[in-house]
């Protein structure tokens, strides 16, 4: 048997999407306006997410050690840009949780709303190789569902894809017709595989975490200056569309402070590390982040009309008003949600312990213990849980914070008793 099947699937960014190259500019065609998703990048994203599930990728992709050839061929994509998105941010330090100084900076992303059509070539020379095909339905699988994310800054919520339509065309070399029509490309008749991509195959790695709620105090994160003299000096960040948004960077940061103080309380400060991922020193080693966040939109219907606040600077050794100071800021209230996915590393206690801080920090935002965005220190950015659920396989975790009831109750009891067990120190769980 020789045969070529051709796998083709339209996706669309649901997210902002930044691709660059080695001097940090986006990968884009300014003649044509196109923006630019390298076979590479697809090659890489597609090969790792099935290899962590447990697929023979070398059958696929070939091995350089045991000379093994690609079965496999991607195209490089091209997708129209929909616009820009331009946001501030600050470098972190690792080690002090505190801004670097001078670190102030600006990054251009690619906004939402970008199709993209994939385009997969494999070559089958028996029956078993249709398990080639199967593994690209299981991919395009997992980023429907955003467990592959293309591009920087993944684990922040950007490069998320939906998959609109997916189509497949196959070539069989000893029908003469179908060799004609393949040499002189010519489609042959498409069948539909959404099916097939939108099955449940029991192979995901992940546990989902939901949390839903709204906001009881004003937030802002501050977008770029504009040039509106009308403009308040300090106004929330919008999407292109006009939604409030609170951009995954700051959320995962916000998270990831609170899992490393209650790390760090229980002397498990390096656990927390190995969660986020840690950049390489001289005693340690590259670790990738197994936290992945999406960038939460809020709902400000209820609150269609915005405050405008005036503020004034303190000088911070006399406590006096500095002259000149008058200031404006608009913040936002709404109803909003955050999604977070933990890879799972396969060893059963940390995973547990992961499960388990992960679930005390997100207790934390959720009952107004802690700040999103500015100002925190003036009560800004507080928000109320109203339910969180937790996904793991097939078991169900569902907290209901307004009227104080948790299914799975045990469940979920085993999970933080994880992080006892790695710290040697007893957590009330109330």
């Amino acid at each position: 048997m020789k045969k070529i099947s051709v796998i083709e699937a339209k996706i669309e960014s649901i997210s902002p999407l930044y691709i660059g190259d080695d001097e940090g500019n986006v990968l884009i065609d300014n003649e044509n306006n196109m923006a630019y998703l390298p076979a590479t990048s697809i090659a890489g994203a597609f090969r790792a997410y099935l290899n962590s599930i447990g697929e023979e990728v070398d059958h696929l992709f070939g091995e350089t050690e045991d000379s093994q050839m690609s079965k496999i061929y991607i195209s490089d994509c091209h997708g129209k840009v929909q616009g820009f998105e331009r946001r501030d941010g600050v470098s972190i330090d690792g080690e002090t949780g505190a801004n670097k100084h001078g670190s102030k900076i600006q990054r251009l992303y690619l906004s939402e709303g970008i199709e993209f059509h994939l385009k997969f070539k494999i070559h089958m020379e028996s029956e078993e190789d249709n398990n080639l095909k199967i593994m690209i339905y299981k991919a395009l699988n997992g980023l429907n569902k955003s467990f592959i994310r293309f591009g920087g800054h993944k684990s922040s919520g950007l490069g998320i894809f939906k998959v609109k339509s997916a189509e497949e065309m196959e070539y069989d070399f000893n029908d003469l017709e179908n060799l004609k029509k393949y040499l002189k490309r010519e489609p042959v008749d498409k069948k539909d595989i959404m099916t097939e991509v939108n099955k449940e195959y029991n192979t995901i790695d992940y546990v989902e975490f939901t949390l839903k709620g709204e906001l009881t105090t004003p937030l802002i994160i501050k977008s770029p200056r504009s040039f509106d003299p009308d403009e308040a000096d300090d106004t929330s960040l919008k999407t292109n569309s006009g939604k409030y948004l609170i951009p995954g960077s700051s959320f995962k940061g916000v998270l990831r402070s609170r899992v490393e103080t209650i790390s760090n309380y229980f002397g498990i400060l390096d656990k927390a590390q190995e969660l986020f991922g840690q950049v390489e020193r001289e005693d340690k080693d590259n670790i990738l982040s197994r936290i992945f966040v999406k960038e939460a939109e809020i709902d400000n219907t209820e609150y269609s009309k915005t405050v405008t606040y005036n503020r004034i600077k303190l000088d911070k050794f006399t406590s006096g008003v500095k002259y000149g100071s008058l200031m404006e800021d608009e913040p936002v209230k709404g109803s909003t949600g955050f999604h977070i996915l933990y890879r799972k590393t396969g060893d059963k206690a940390f995973d547990d312990f992961a499960i388990g801080i992960i679930s005390l920090a997100l207790r934390d935002l959720g009952t107004e213990n802690l700040g999103l965005g500015g100002n925190a220190n003036i009560g800004r950015g507080r928000f109320k849980g109203s339910s969180m659920t937790i996904k793991n396989g097939a078991e169900r975790i569902h907290i209901d914070f307004e009227n104080k009831r948790i299914d799975n109750e045990e469940v979920l009891s085993t999970y933080i008793a994880a992080v006892k067990k790695l710290s040697g120190e007893v957590i009330d769980n109330g």
